[in-house]
């Protein structure tokens, strides 16, 4: 029985731990003392199964309990972020019940260790899908709608506002909006891939073509950079005789953009 005890404390002390780990993810913050706050759910917990009592009254236990964790855990200089918080731990604890509870409808009864498995993979799968979400916001907040002209040509893209672009060119002193080949292309047609990849092209086909040596982590290299008639960012920003560079890094894996804005543009 003692054995049941301690390894029922430690199983709901894990998800609880697991509860202010994913909140804090939900509300950008840091949970402190989480151990302590998490101790004092595992215990009331572990308490609660001991007394004969109405759902509603298990039911309010376990609102006292996410109240408290969350005064433990978080800071709040207003009711309404105290609500926040209690409203997502509430939500998480409920999103752990809720897979086990979906788990034991489908199989019936399973041991405490099937209950930290599942915590565990609840925990995991929401994490993967926080960040995300959170990646794809901070993606479209530094996006905005690019226009290039050149000519007679009009190519429209989205860029993303990259602090890490301070690259200039060295012979304009202008900066320079990073292009990967698909939007090269589109303004550049008669330059294939491999052409531009191995540089084995006539630089006078782009205007004022040439190359600017930059320095990366793997070392020293060169890319493109040539001038288009005008750069539109977003909706009232133009830039005339805008300097543009071809790069191969694969950056649009990481931005899920083909244009780089530099952190000189906005």
């Amino acid at each position: 029985m003692e054995i049941i005890i301690e390894l029922s404390l430690c199983i709901n002390l894990f998800l609880n731990s697991l509860i202010l780990k994913l909140s804090a993810l939900l509300l950008k913050d840091q949970a402190r003392l989480w151990f302590i706050s998490a101790l004092i759910g595992a215990t009331i917990a572990l308490i609660l199964p001991l007394f004969s009592l109405s759902w509603y009254l298990k039911l309010l236990i376990i609102i006292f309990t996410c109240a408290l964790m969350s005064s433990i855990s978080f800071k709040y200089i207003s009711f309404k972020r105290f609500s926040v918080v209690f409203a997502v731990i509430m939500l998480a604890t409920f999103l752990f019940g809720g897979g086990c509870y979906a788990l034991q409808s489908l199989i019936g009864q399973f041991t405490l260790f099937i209950v930290a498995v599942v915590g565990g993979v609840i925990y995991v799968v929401t994490k993967i899908i926080i960040r995300g979400q959170h990646k794809k916001e901070r993606l479209e907040k530094f996006t905005y709608n690019v226009t290039f002209k050149d000519g007679d040509n009009i190519v429209y893209e989205e860029g993303f506002l990259d602090s890490g672009n301070v690259l200039y060119d060295t012979i304009t002193k202008k900066p320079i909006i990073l292009i990967n080949f698909e939007v090269f292309h589109r303004l550049y047609s008669n330059i294939n891939y491999i052409n531009a990849l191995t540089k084995n092209f006539d630089k006078k086909l782009v205007k004022d073509g040439h190359y600017v040596k930059i320095n990366t982590i793997a070392g020293g290299t060169s890319i493109l950079v040539f001038r288009v008639d005008e750069v539109k960012v977003g909706q009232d920003k133009f830039y005339k005789d805008a300097q543009v560079g071809l790069t191969f890094t694969g950056f649009e894996k990481s931005f899920g953009r083909r244009v780089l804005l530099n952190s000189a543009i906005i």
